[in-house]
């Protein structure tokens, strides 16, 4: 496969071996997918399907190829990685996530974004604060999940879902009754941090919308589960911890995107340690 009029796809181990390729919209940018034979693309293509777009150039390139039972993996002109195949899918997911943070001119936001009634919901937390699973419950308190790992932050203050996968985690997969048969019927995969996970399609409408609410997440071992307020600031705090945007100090152009943000919003901090409380007091929230 050539890139170019004369420039070959390669990795830093010489030209690749190509047979098909996709091309996936990640927020406006295209990153090609090439892969050795058609079978790696039947194994890796379901977690990715509704990013795919129609053949076009692409501004960033990925290649996918086989060497025994190991997948490689490998941005352009950059070393191949080895994994496992249940290891390519999770490794996959991360090149792709280094292609955004490469070309994208949006801020990002780690974060969960829901949809209820018309109003946006995000969710923000540390690692282990429980948002995929929280989110994905919410769907059966009636949000639509758009996503929850990546949130684009337009400069007007909008919010955008990356959509890629709902990413559980083991420990999650017997809490959520409601998509239990689409549980058991995925795919497990091990990522780079040792998780166990299963990729899940989302179920809400993406595009460009106002923030309606924010919630900090603060997972406890024990407790009730409740919802205090969190003041302008401490919000601010939350989202500036939650941002990337390719720069070693935020642009004043971030802050007035995320003031945008939060104008006319309301925030707070959700304590939790029960999921069933958890969903009580967040539909509460979104209510008032």
């Amino acid at each position: 496969m050539q890139i170019g009029a004369l420039e070959p796809l390669a990795t830093a181990g010489g030209p690749a071996r190509v047979a098909c390729w996709e091309v996936f919209d990640l927020a406006g940018v295209r990153v090609v997918v090439a892969f050795e034979d058609e079978l790696l693309r039947t194994e890796l293509m379901p977690s990715f399907a509704q990013l795919a777009v129609s053949p076009c150039r692409g501004d960033d390139h990925i290649v996918v190829q086989r060497e025994g039972d190991r997948i490689g993996i490998a941005r352009r002109d950059e070393e191949i990685d080895w994994v496992a195949p249940h290891e390519a899918v999770p490794l996959l997911k991360i090149k792709m996530t280094e292609v955004l943070f490469d070309h994208t001119n949006y801020v990002m936001l780690h974060a969960a974004q829901l949809e209820r009634a018309g109003r946006c919901l995000l969710l923000l937390g540390d690692a282990g604060a429980g948002k995929s699973t929280l989110a994905t419950a919410l769907e059966s308190a009636g949000f639509g999940l758009l996503s929850d790992d990546i949130v684009l932050l337009s400069p007007s203050g909008e919010v955008s879902a990356l959509p890629f996968p709902v990413t559980l985690k083991q420990g999650s997969w017997s809490l959520l009754e409601h998509r239990r048969a689409e549980i058991e019927g995925a795919g497990q995969h091990l990522r780079p941090d040792a998780q166990s996970v299963r990729y899940l399609g989302l179920s809400g409408d993406a595009g460009w919308k106002d923030v309606g609410r924010l919630l900090k997440l603060d997972r406890q071992d024990s407790g009730p589960a409740s919802v205090s307020d969190l003041s302008l600031s401490e919000a601010f705090q939350a989202m500036l911890g939650a941002a990337w945007s390719g720069e070693e100090a935020m642009s004043p152009e971030v802050f007035e995107a995320m003031a945008g943000c939060l104008h006319g919003a309301r925030f707070g901090c959700l304590t939790y340690s029960d999921l069933p409380r958890a969903l009580a007091e967040v539909s509460r929230f979104c209510e008032e």
